[in-house]
């Protein structure tokens, strides 16, 4: 069986637009959610601000949605 599934290879800015899109919004800095989330600093900042498509864990999506009260999926909705 042969199908055509089309991925986007700019994913990971998607989600990464979306984060800091849903930061702002609930009004946290970076300082904030990296304390909260347990992750450094350095890191968000550039996943929220790379040209390039920059990993992130499963793990650590989970937190910032539990922080910014987000369901999870919302990150990967391509606007």
């Amino acid at each position: 069986m042969n199908k055509d599934y089309k991925f986007n290879p700019e994913m990971y800015k998607t989600v990464a637009k979306n984060v800091r899109k849903y930061r702002k919004e609930k009004g946290l800095s970076i300082d904030e959610l990296s304390k909260y989330a347990e992750i450094k600093k350095e890191f968000l900042q550039n996943f929220e601000l790379a040209e390039t498509n920059m990993p992130i864990s499963i793990y650590d999506l989970y937190k910032i949605s539990v922080i910014l009260d987000t369901s999870i999926d919302q990150f990967f909705v391509e606007s």
